[in-house]
């Protein structure tokens, strides 16, 4: 009976702790099948059957678009304007013809390619080649005729596809023995020309004849050998490969080909181009990695007729940026930058450098006779935007996108003298299309704003944005700063303690103190709410934190300020937990890193730039980064004790993370989807911290827009390009004015003014002073008795001059440092940022201030 009785109980035991572990787990998400474009192999026609070189392949009212079927170059017309928008260059370079200019023949060939592919190889080693010589124009030798085009064509409705078969079709030194037996050798009727062509040594060990300059011999020597060794003494590739591993020469021919098709659709805004996923095909254990679509379209030139080519490329970068042609820059490194910043599940394991993301998938080139504006709307997430200017391989300046198909991850195996550095890939290739969608800018509209347009007409048209910014007074978004741990001691023992900087009651007097100064538009983004305050566990709950007052004290809290008509928008992270609820879940909930890692959002040590976890000084934890395939199911959980009608995703919308594992890849594609999903089932006001292009419909307010841009030394200016697509959209606020380190109080205030912004600024009860010593101390300046009298001041300021009355529509650089912006209420200022007066229109501007030319 006892036995029986202990065997019931451990039963049991293992049944609660098999449920502890097991039960109740959450359901992860179902990752869509993405629509990519149709393709069938059978349907082209080899071009060297075809020869037209100027094939109308489409028309509408606005556009014509030809084919030079011979190169496979395509060119747009546009009959607003006359200009001609190239695929590539059609005319010589300038420096072909003037020896004092370096240009290289791999320029030379990058200027009449459409595609740039970089590979790598089963052993890690990469290399980069474009399809002119692989597939446009073969050159000539004993096997290929000269100017050999390996693509074909498939006309469809509206445009065409080319599907390129990229393959060197050069002679290459592995056709060839390098050793020949001296009996065989010296037998040879050849003997004397294949002594003076290549076999110049002779290997006494080997008792052979040797080609001492084998792997570097000349296209003309290989050609020679090919006609002697193939058409004369009969060899095959298979027998040379055989005698040199009987030599002990192991190395083997390695073929390399490729297989992509690209497709170009004229639109009524101006054409489609794309890379169909479907299309492509790779050799073997040869993976692409990188492709860069069109690296030449639409490029400027430096001169024309020996005079300078003027205009600039736009940047997404930040808030936005410009390069000027011909900036005599080409000694800066070129711009290259991929979209939506880190990937949280692939962190570095050494910090970056400080500098802006990029946020919307769009660029730009404005030149004298029309511009245009590029969108990227498929594959974005695995695109990188390049620009430079002429000067450093050639006459061109350009701008122009590459798509990684497959992400990558760095690692270091070994220690010391014997670690060495590898690149991790994953094996499939991202699901998607890659889609670029160029809107051709003519008259007024081909600037920088005319770029801002086009973007802020995708949202509305394609993504369904509506407009929800009905304000017309200043808006003061106050981020209120919650609870906090704190290590503490007890007779010399640490323990973690949670601190309250503003409780609920506290926020409500901070609240009154603005209303009593007249400053009554506000909202309020409560951060260190619930579930450990600023630093979260995982949010499958919403559990207020009772140092601030519970969840009572929070629900009179939005009781209250409600009446006043002021939201209040709890933050939520559901994207990264400092900790589980159960211990197995880190391993079932967390993101993989490629190396089968789990992945973490690293907490730096900024001096020596690495997490602190590789240091020696005191600090919590990393946080786990979370498998996107689980935000629905915690969220979903979350919901069920979440009865607010306002919401603040702190990372959803505004950071991208995947997962790598290797039996359920998940790239920041789906990751977009997911996201998607789940800001499209929130029943709630949504405000969203500078979001990324896709979320940005989903917000009913948007905070922390950056307003500048990454200040690398190529760029020339930055502009408000994010600012002019969500102008009268949305409301929106810059970076919090209190927690700038970097730039005075007046500089950013001139910079809200400047981009149409309302205020933000981040407040405490307490003086943060008690963050000394903590993991916050970034909040040093919250202490809400400092900055009543500054947010009283701006607000009364901005609704002065109106700023909110109409929207942003118009931005332009009067001279260096001094802008003048126009809104559509007839507002116009200039801003002068330089440090010393300037005079506009015989009115003197101080620094850092001012000055209204037409007021609203």
């Amino acid at each position: 009976m006892k036995l029986i009785r202990r065997s019931a109980i451990i039963l049991i035991a293992l049944g609660l702790l098999s449920l502890y572990f097991f039960g109740f787990r959450l359901s992860a998400s179902a990752l869509k099948t993405n629509q990519t474009i149709e393709f069938e192999r059978t349907d082209f026609v080899d071009a060297e059957t075809l020869n037209d070189n100027n094939k109308l392949v489409a028309s509408n009212d606005l556009f014509n678009l030809y084919l030079d079927e011979t190169t496979s170059y395509f060119k747009v017309e546009d009959k607003r304007s006359g200009e001609v928008w190239q695929s590539n260059p059609t005319e010589k370079d300038p420096w072909e013809t003037d020896p004092s200019k370096p240009i290289t023949n791999t320029a030379i060939e990058k200027q009449k390619s459409t595609l740039e592919l970089t590979y790598v190889n089963k052993n890690g080693s990469s290399a980069t080649i474009n399809n002119y010589t692989t597939s446009i124009a073969h050159p000539g030798n004993a096997i290929t005729k000269d100017g050999l085009r390996t693509y074909s064509i498939n006309y469809i409705d509206g445009g065409f596809q080319v599907l390129y078969r990229i393959e060197n079709l050069d002679i290459d030194y592995l056709f060839f023995p390098k050793y020949i037996d001296k009996d065989v050798f010296e037998g040879l009727e050849k003997r004397r020309i294949l002594e003076s062509l290549a076999y110049t040594g002779f290997d006494e060990e080997k008792n052979a004849y040797e080609i001492k300059a084998y792997e570097s011999m000349s296209g003309i020597v290989r050609d020679r050998l090919y006609q002697i060794f193939y058409n004369e003494l009969g060899y095959t590739l298979e027998q040379t490969i055989e005698e040199n591993k009987a030599y002990g020469y192991t190395k083997e021919y390695e073929k390399i080909v490729f297989e992509l098709a690209i497709q170009v659709l004229l639109t009524e805004k101006g054409i489609n181009t794309s890379i169909i996923k479907d299309s492509i095909k790779e050799t073997g254990d040869v993976k692409i990695a990188n492709i860069a679509l069109y690296p030449l379209f639409g490029t400027a030139i430096s001169h024309i007729d020996d005079k300078e080519t003027e205009g600039y490329i736009v940047l997404p970068d930040g808030s936005g940026a410009i390069i000027e042609f011909n900036n005599g820059k080409y000694y800066q490194n070129p711009y290259r930058k991929r979209l939506y910043g880190q990937d949280l599940a692939l962190l570095p394991y050494k910090m970056r450098e400080q500098q802006q993301d990029i946020t919307i998938p769009v660029y730009g080139m404005v030149k004298e006779n029309g511009g245009f504006a590029a969108i990227i709307t498929e594959g974005d997430t695995m695109a990188w935007i390049n620009a430079d200017v002429s000067g450093r391989i050639d006459s061109y300046n350009n701008a122009y996108v590459s798509f990684s198909l497959r992400e990558s991850e760095a690692i270091t195996l070994g220690s010391g003298f014997s670690s060495y550095g590898i690149t991790l890939w994953t094996k499939s290739i991202v699901d998607t299309d890659f889609t670029v969608s160029y809107e051709f800018l003519t008259g007024s509209d081909n600037t920088y704003v005319g770029v801002a347009n086009s973007y802020r007409n995708y949202l509305r048209e394609e993504l369904g944005m509506k407009v929800t910014d009905t304000t017309r007074n200043t808006v003061v978004s106050t981020e209120m700063l919650g609870a906090y741990d704190k290590k503490e001691f007890f007779l010399g023992v640490p323990y973690n303690t949670t601190r309250s900087l503003t409780t609920f009651k506290q926020a409500k007097k901070i609240i009154e103190n603005l209303e009593d100064e007249g400053i009554n538009d506000l909202n309020v983004l409560y951060a260190g709410l619930a579930n450990g305050g600023l630093s979260n566990d995982i949010e499958a709950s919403f559990d207020i934190e009772k140092v601030l007052g519970g969840k009572k004290g929070f629900d009179q809290l939005v009781k209250s300020l409600g009446q006043k008509d002021i939201d209040v928008f709890a933050s939520v992270n559901l994207m990264t937990a400092s900790k589980y609820n159960r211990f197995f879940d880190q391993y079932a909930y967390t993101a993989s890193r490629l190396n089968g890692k789990q992945a973490f959002a690293f907490n730096y040590h900024y001096p020596s730039r690495l997490p602190y976890t590789e240091t020696t000084y005191e600090h919590s934890a990393n946080d786990f980064v979370i498998n996107p395939l689980y935000y629905q199911a915690i969220y979903n959980k979350l919901e069920k004790d979440f009865d607010y009608d306002q919401i603040h995703m702190a990372t959803i919308g505004s950071k991208l993370a995947g997962s790598y594992d290797k039996a359920n890849v998940v790239y920041k594609e789906q990751a977009i989807y997911l996201q998607e999903q789940l800001l499209k089932q929130i029943d709630k006001e949504v405000m969203l911290s500078n979001p990324l292009g896709f979320a940005m419909p989903y917000a009913s307010y948007i905070t922390d827009l950056p307003t500048e841009t990454t200040l690398y030394s190529i760029i020339d200016d930055q502009i408000p390009l994010l600012q002019l697509v969500l102008s009268g959209l949305v409301d929106y606020s810059s970076t919090s004015i209190n927690l700038s380190s970097d730039r005075s109080i007046d500089y950013n205030f001139l910079k809200v003014i400047e981009t149409g912004s309302n205020l933000k600024y981040t407040l405490s009860y307490d003086d943060s002073k008690e963050l000394i010593n903590t993991e916050y101390n970034n909040y040093m300046s919250t202490h809400y008795v400092n900055w009543v009298e500054d947010i009283k001041e701006q607000t009364e300021e901005l609704n002065r001059l109106g700023i909110h009355k109409g929207y942003l529509i118009n931005h332009e650089r009067v001279i260096n440092n001094v802008y003048k912006v126009t809104y559509s209420s007839g507002l116009t200022i200039v801003l002068n940022y330089n440090l010393s007066p300037i005079v506009y229109q015989g009115k003197t501007i101080s620094s850092m201030d001012y000055f209204v030319v037409q007021g609203a």
